[in-house]
């Protein structure tokens, strides 16, 4: 049984490798509630993970996180079956995401690939839902089976070591995956910094129980609407546990409206 109330959480935390070089944090994570003029919730919640070898990547995943958040919650507000939001609006969508990726460029004196950064985007309403991705990370979802959970896009990865496609590159829309599907309860997005910790990339399969307990603990909380980060969740992602096993910058957000469980009385 779901809720039609959204909980969410997001955290963005520096990688150790990071820290020892004194490197910018250049992941950006977050997620929107909307109340949509027929008065549903929908959720619009977004990742990206700037490259790590271009010098202005951290604001480049900002600047591209904080406009689909921005864009994509304005969409919805008119249009709550999500029907407007197809493969043709989200390809002009990153057309103009480049153009302010650029214009930025120009004010700072920097070239547009010094921005280059990954994209990952869900909007979940009532009844649909839509994806997008360029780049590598994943985004999850909650199947039937109660506990189980499911990729949308594998990640994408290239032909060599630590490299995939970003949303600045040329011809760009050619590297992005589109997907529709029906409303789901629970969903997570994440960038390849924790790859390895929840996903089985042999098997090409979630790891399901490295998420069970987060949306458990998630659903048991109050609705948060103040659009900043998670301490629970920053303080998991920053924990020895997490860093022993990754040195990268780790982004995780998440949105469950299953219903909390019962209290015993």
């Amino acid at each position: 049984m779901t809720d039609p109330c959204w909980r969410t959480a997001f955290a963005s935390v520096i990688g150790t490798s990071h820290t020892k070089s004194g490197s910018p944090c250049q992941d950006t994570g977050g997620c929107r509630v909307v109340t949509a003029s027929n008065g549903t919730e929908v959720l619009v919640a977004a990742v990206s993970d700037g490259a790590g070898t271009a010098a202005r990547s951290e604001a480049g995943s900002a600047l591209t996180v904080h406009r689909f958040l921005h864009d994509f919650a304005e969409a919805v507000g008119h249009d709550p079956t999500l029907a407007s939001i197809d493969v043709a609006f989200v390809r002009e969508w990153i057309k103009s995401i480049n153009c302010a990726i650029a214009d930025q460029a120009s004010e700072e004196g920097h070239e547009t690939r010094d921005y280059a950064c990954t994209l990952l985007g869900a909007i979940v309403g009532t009844t649909g839902s839509v994806y997008v991705q360029i780049g590598d990370g994943a985004i999850v979802v909650s199947t039937e089976e109660p506990g189980e959970y499911s990729w949308i896009f594998w990640p994408q990865h290239g032909e060599y070591a630590n490299t995939t496609n970003f949303i600045t590159q040329e011809r760009v829309v050619e590297s992005l995956l589109f997907e529709t599907g029906s409303a789901v309860p629970e969903i997570a997005l994440f960038t390849d910094g924790i790859e390895r910790l929840v996903l089985d990339l042999s098997a090409r399969t979630v790891h399901s129980p490295s998420f069970a307990p987060i949306f458990a603990w998630l659903a048991s909380i109050g609705p948060d609407r103040t659009d900043g980060q998670s301490p629970a969740l920053a303080a998991y992602l920053a924990s020895q546990h997490v860093n022993s096993r990754t040195d990268d910058d780790k982004t995780l957000v998440m949105a469950t409206r299953v219903s909390p469980p019962a209290s015993v009385g």
